[in-house]
């Protein structure tokens, strides 16, 4: 099992170098009540040490401190976290998701440790609390998952939404899009755009389980002309939560524009407005070798790849890589349990770039032991590809 994992690994890397707190579904949770690791303070970049994996070194772990007075403090990352520079400005925007969402400008770096400590509930800009609520769709509330600047001056803003059960913990999830024209202080209701073919049940069950599609990202695909999005949804085959993906070649991602991946081409619906339900789901081939969520999708200009890193139900995170965002390889694992014994969730690829492109050197940002209230450490390490 590690020969072969091991091997995996090594073919991806091969290939990349000779082309130049909230739970998915809690039955397949990690068990990490019983994680003792101790609290780490963060360490510079250039006193860090490398474990030289051959053709990629990867970096020890480093952890960033959460100040306590922040909101949401040790709940971050809870998904697809955005940091762009937007037209005619010097500085990052960083998106920070959660049920609530926050922007946060100004920001002379690009990486979260920088700029975690200045965040305050008056950054607020999208989802509970904020937002007008539109029951069975974003009452429980909406995390950005992309955030893109369009050519008409707007920002779009891709989220997953959820919908919750009085008194039961679970949830129904579906994926939407707002319009900002103020340069994101303030954002439309929004619509879904991406949706599981049930709707949501009259009464959720307990354990939380999950019903409908999410957890995922959204890039702006230039070769193929498209909005991609992947996310987790649920597919008869193989019977599990696995990485599908939707697809927009309207400019603007226009909400009737979408649909879903059916093994070949983007060809059924993703969101019906009407009846407000997509087709069925169809897994990705070779992604399904795991199953799991929250993908992060970058563009590497090094070797002109896409990199995709999404977190396993066994909380490994696992990398594949594509040369047309369509065709994906068979996942290695880029952190297993050998490497994060109390096991890694929610990845984020960021370089100096931003979260959507890198090149040979960049972070991976991730959370680690989670416990089961859901508090987690906000961790990253360093990978450098020869």
């Amino acid at each position: 099992m590690e020969i072969n994992r091991i091997g995996v690994l090594l073919f991806l890397c091969t290939s990349l170098l000779g082309s130049c707190n909230r739970e998915l579904d809690l039955e397949h949770r990690y068990d990490n009540s019983q994680s003792s690791k101790p609290f780490e303070e963060e360490k510079p970049e250039d006193e860090l040490e490398y474990t030289d994996k051959g053709l990629y070194s990867i970096s020890e772990r480093v952890t960033v401190s959460f100040p306590t007075n922040i909101p949401r403090s040790g709940y971050f990352p809870d998904g697809k976290l955005s940091v762009c520079k937007l037209k005619g400005e010097d500085t990052f925007t960083t998106f920070w998701s959660g049920d609530c969402s926050f922007m946060q400008t100004g920001c002379k770096s690009p990486w979260f440790e920088d700029n975690i400590g200045s965040l305050n509930s008056s950054m607020a800009v999208i989802g509970k609390g904020v937002s007008p609520v539109t029951d069975g769709f974003t009452d429980g509330g909406m995390w950005l998952i992309g955030v893109h600047e369009l050519s008409d001056g707007r920002l779009a803003g891709f989220f997953h939404a959820e919908s919750h059960f009085p008194g039961v913990a679970s949830q129904y999830k579906s994926i939407g899009l707002s319009y900002s024209s103020d340069g994101g202080r303030s954002w439309d209701a929004g619509c879904k755009i991406i949706s599981g073919p049930e709707p949501k049940p009259e009464q959720g069950e307990g354990g939380g389980k999950s019903y409908g599609l999410g957890d995922g990202c959204v890039v702006w695909n230039e070769a193929q002309g498209k909005w991609i999005c992947y996310y987790s949804g649920y597919c008869d085959n193989p019977g599990d939560f696995v990485i599908s993906m939707a697809a927009s070649d309207s400019p603007v991602a226009e909400p009737s524009s979408w649909k879903k991946w059916d093994g070949d081409a983007f060809n059924t619906p993703a969101c019906d407005q009407e009846s407000g339900l997509g087709a069925p789901n169809i897994k990705i081939k070779n992604l399904d070798a795991y199953h799991g969520g929250n993908p992060s999708v970058c563009w590497n200009s090094a070797f002109n790849k896409w990199l995709m890193c999404f977190h396993s139900w066994g909380r490994e995170l696992v990398l594949s890589m594509s040369d047309d965002g369509i065709v994906w390889s068979r996942p290695a694992v880029l952190l297993g349990a050998e490497d994060e014994p109390g096991g890694a969730m929610y990845p984020n690829f960021l370089s100096e770039n931003g979260d959507l492109e890198c090149a040979k050197e960049f972070r991976i940002y991730y959370a680690a032991d989670m416990d089961n209230s859901g508090k987690r450490q906000l961790c990253y390490r360093v990978i450098k590809l020869k």
